[in-house]
């Protein structure tokens, strides 16, 4: 080993995870007599100094281990929350602004379709759907038999222009 001292600017070896392997840094600072900060001469990167590992020992012959049990993950045992049942009163609306549209009247949902408040839709997964308000620039709220959803559409509220 040698009894130079270390300076800024001299020439150490450091773990690059950049490079990932260890090549020659130059020391860019020194936090007391300690290296700080290294520049790597390979690809410019500059890091906290991490010196050289070891090579580690060589082990002994290790005793084959038994496959250890696994464990379940914590987020496998949760069940995902159930679905937000609405209300008695907003399912009593649902049912009353599609029960009260002729089937002729109703929309079928596409996102390049225009829609206005007070339309009721009919989406291919959640079914018929009554449309509460129109949402800049382009989304509306719909209330389903299951909650109310929030769907894209194309164009701005008729009259918004």
């Amino acid at each position: 080993m040698t009894t130079e001292t270390i300076q800024a600017g001299s020439s150490v070896e450091s773990a690059c995870r950049k490079c990932k392997t260890v090549t020659d840094h130059h020391v860019v600072v020194m936090i007391d007599e300690k290296i700080g900060k290294v520049q790597c001469k390979v690809c410019g990167g500059k890091h906290a100094h991490r010196p050289p590992k070891a090579a580690p020992a060589p082990k002994a012959a290790a005793q084959p281990k038994a496959p250890a049990e696994k464990k379940p993950r914590a987020s496998a045992a949760k069940k995902p929350a159930a679905p937000k049942k609405p209300s008695p009163e907003v399912l009593a609306l649902w049912e009353s602004k599609v029960a009260s549209t002729a089937p002729g009247d109703v929309k079928p949902y596409a996102m390049a379709a225009d829609f206005e408040d007070g339309d009721v839709i009919s989406h291919s997964v959640f079914g018929p759907g009554f449309v509460q308000r129109f949402i800049k620039p382009n989304m509306i709220e719909v209330l389903f038999e299951d909650g109310l959803k929030m769907l894209r559409c194309c164009a701005e509220a008729p009259g918004s222009s």
